[in-house]
């Protein structure tokens, strides 16, 4: 017979640490490639427009941009844990 406060989960997962965190190295990443991509645009945005793929340009430098807003907030998010002024509770949830 089951206990009552005995669950049976379909999935098992297993206790693995994760790898990065805060997501600040793969962000790093992400920005550093739309950062070299929009140079490279850059230089033969005349070749794109002439190709009618003005658009790539501006679609890499808003990547450069939107990663910028996610290192700071990945950067701001290490502080936070490091100094311990993240809730406990939102850890907790992603371990158990």
């Amino acid at each position: 017979m089951e206990e009552p406060g005995e669950q049976h989960r379909f999935w098992v997962q297993a206790p693995v640490p994760a790898l990065d965190i805060d997501g600040l190295a793969v962000v790093t990443v992400g920005t550093v490639i739309f950062a070299l991509a929009s140079v490279a645009l850059a230089i033969g945005y005349d070749w794109l427009a002439a190709q009618d793929h003005g658009s790539w340009l501006q679609i890499s430098v808003a990547g450069f941009g939107l990663g910028l807003v996610g290192l700071a907030y990945c950067w701001n998010r290490r502080r936070r844990r490091r100094t311990g002024t993240i809730d406990q509770a939102v850890g907790s949830d992603a371990r158990s």
